[in-house]
This record gives structure tokens, sequence and C-alpha cells, in this order.
């Protein structure tokens, strides 16, 4: 399973063009720009969105993303806070083991909230423990302060492509520094 930063993402997207969907053809959770609660720290920091400057290869606050490949042998795709997941989301309000994803026969994905975990709602509906739900393009999963966004491989793709443009257009209309 691959975790990438959505500015690594867009830089790939350019320079692929039409390649970048042959080498990504999964499904993505990307973890929303907002709040970062470090476990065991009183900090908070804030992440966004890459649309500065293309110079800057690791942009701060930079979106996750992940690759969703569903593999039948290995079991559910879990996401919490503890490094045994498979998507690890270190933050304060994720819990240990918060949700587990399961691929679906027909390409699809359900999202399964794990016993004893935090509260997880998608598209601001609460999901109950150990009830699978089946995940549309766009829908929004909220863990504590965290947002994930989930994407098929086509809007995925498309949301890229705008970033990438957006990007582009604003590198084109700022002068070069002197």
């Amino acid at each position: 399973m691959r975790a990438l930063l959505l500015s690594l993402l867009i830089r790939q997207h350019m320079a692929l063009q039409e390649k970048f969907n042959a080498k990504y053809p999964h499904a993505w959770l990307v973890w929303e720009a907002g709040a970062w609660n470090v476990p065991e720290e009183q900090n908070v920091a804030a992440t966004r969105l890459p649309m500065m400057d293309l110079r800057d290869c690791l942009p701060a606050g930079d979106a996750l993303c992940f690759e969703l490949m569903g593999v039948a042998d290995r079991g559910p795709l879990k996401l919490g806070r503890a490094s045994h997941n498979t998507f690890v989301v270190n933050d304060a309000t994720v819990s240990r083991e918060q949700f587990a994803l399961h691929p679906t026969p027909e390409g699809g994905w359900k999202v399964e909230r794990l016993a004893q975990s935090r509260p997880v709602t998608v598209n601001g509906e609460p999901l109950e423990a150990e009830q699978p739900r089946l995940l549309s393009t766009g829908d929004e999963l909220k863990v504590g302060d965290v947002r994930l966004t989930f994407h098929d491989a086509p809007s995925f793709h498309a949301r890229i492509g705008r970033i990438a443009a957006q990007v582009l257009a604003q590198a084109a209309a700022t002068p070069p520094p002197r």
C-alpha cells in the first residue's frame, strides 16, 4: 500500500500527463488539509494544500494520499494511529485502530468502524461500529479532527488534474524572483 504526498502526485501528473492514469489505477483516500493534533504533545499544526510554489518540493503541511489496493488474501485495509495499521494517521483525535476498508467484488469499497473506536461519520452521518457501509466517490469520512475524502480512480485523476492546472496557472502569473 502506498501513501504519497499530494504535491508529489501533482508533479507526477504534470510530468506523466496521460500516463498518470495508468500508473495510479486505484481508488484513493485523501487526508484533507486541516488541524493536526500531534499525539502526546500539546501542539496543533496546520496542514494546507500545496498551492504556493512549484520550486518547493515538500511544502509545509502537504496533504497525504493513501492509495487503496485491495488484496483479498491480506484482509481489510485498516486505518488508525497505531503503527501496525495499513494506513497510519498519527493524530491524537484518531483511535489506535479506527476503521477498516474492505474491497467489494464489484471493485468498490466499504468502510467499517471498528469496535471500541472513536466515532466516525460519513458525510456527516454517524457510522455504527461493525456495520460496513458502501463508499461513493466524494464521500467525506470524519474522525475526530481528521477529514478524509474517498475517490475512485477517475475522480482522483480529475482532482489531481484540476490542482495541477491551478498550480501551473499560478506559476505562469507569478513573476520570476530577482
